[in-house]
């Protein structure tokens, strides 16, 4: 009989092999957290690096239609049904840190507290946490809501939904350590200039 398999043991972001005595530094998973006002261009941005380097993604409004159907409106929704649909996210986020995958979600963190509460997630997991914040002016981002509303090429934010988010936005503050994609920035060239901040190693 041959020998048996050798054993292993996860040590944070290490793999230890107690026969060989040997310790192998694993990349460490990240949890992306994308903010920045409605229209900002913030799922752009994510979905560029979520395909670049195979990153999973999160979206609230994702869980909201599998959880209520795809024609609900967000005016439709309790504060529960919110509730429920962030903390579906959250655990869906949570699920992806522990199999070691790389998460990234770009669809709300307004609000410092949000995005403390999704660093407490991954810091839990044992991944790194990387603050992204999309810097677009408003008269920007609100001329973006008008042509949307004729072509249509993402989901609608009413008139009131994207006052609220001019009213609660909170920029990450220097704490937070966030890379900022300003207005005007090409998506290929910020990737390559902060590659080593947003690549797995």
């Amino acid at each position: 009989m041959g020998p048996g398999p050798i054993q292993t043991h996860l040590c944070g972001n290490s793999l230890y092999i107690p026969e060989l005595h040997l310790c192998y530094n694993l990349p460490m998973n990240k949890l992306f957290i994308i903010c920045g006002i409605s229209f900002a261009g913030k799922s752009t941005l994510g979905k560029a690096i979520a395909q670049r380097f195979d990153y999973a993604e999160v979206n609230v409004d994702d869980t909201k239609f599998q959880l209520y159907g795809p024609e609900t409106k967000d005016e439709d929704l309790s504060h529960a049904d919110w509730v429920s649909i962030y903390a579906e996210t959250d655990d869906r986020i949570e699920r992806y840190l522990q199999t070691g995958k790389t998460v990234l979600d770009a669809s709300r963190y307004f609000r410092k507290a949000e995005r403390q509460l999704a660093r407490q997630i991954a810091t839990e997991a044992g991944a790194e946490v990387v603050t992204i914040f999309v810097d677009t002016p408003e008269d920007v981002a609100r001329q973006r809501l008008l042509a949307n509303r004729n072509k249509q090429a993402r989901l609608d934010v009413t008139d009131e939904g994207f006052e609220e988010i001019l009213q609660v936005m909170e920029p990450p503050g220097v704490d937070e350590h966030a890379l900022i994609f300003r207005y005007g920035d090409q998506i290929d060239s910020w990737i390559a200039k902060n590659v080593k901040y947003i690549k797995e190693y």
